[in-house]
């Protein structure tokens, strides 16, 4: 993922001007999913909302196709966060942060499935 693939800004900030703003309420019961424990909500596939995981991809999709989104969180007045290390997402509370860690999980998967496809023709695991 392009570092300045995605962005993460606060209630009172604004976005960049050649981005995609995205806000983290838009995903009914993300928020839900986001709250637990660190080991239930960075397992994608174990998510039990089809409409989340949907908001997910979708936003990896445009994130794979080039374009910049900035996920405007509603739990900090302020946040210029730009992923890059998520050593300490464990601990993290930001539903912002959080769904950008999930945005590039997909996206790496993303990326193995097309140089899979690429290399040999099939997507396995």
């Amino acid at each position: 993922m392009n570092q300045n693939s995605v962005k993460i800004i606060g209630i009172n900030d604004e976005p960049r001007k050649d981005s995609h703003l995205v806000y983290v309420n838009q995903a009914d019961g993300l928020k839900g999913v986001l709250n637990r424990d660190f080991d239930e909500w960075s397992n994608f596939d174990s998510w039990e909302s089809i409409s989340v995981q949907q908001w997910i991809f979708s936003r990896a999709m445009e994130v794979f196709r080039g374009m910049k989104i900035d996920i405007k969180c509603d739990c900090c007045k302020h946040n210029d966060f730009i992923p890059n290390d998520f050593m300490s997402i464990r601990k993290e509370k930001c539903f912002g942060k959080k769904s950008a860690y999930m945005i590039e999980k997909v996206v790496d998967e993303i990326v193995l499935a097309k140089a899979r496809r690429e290399s040999d023709g099939t997507y396995s695991g």
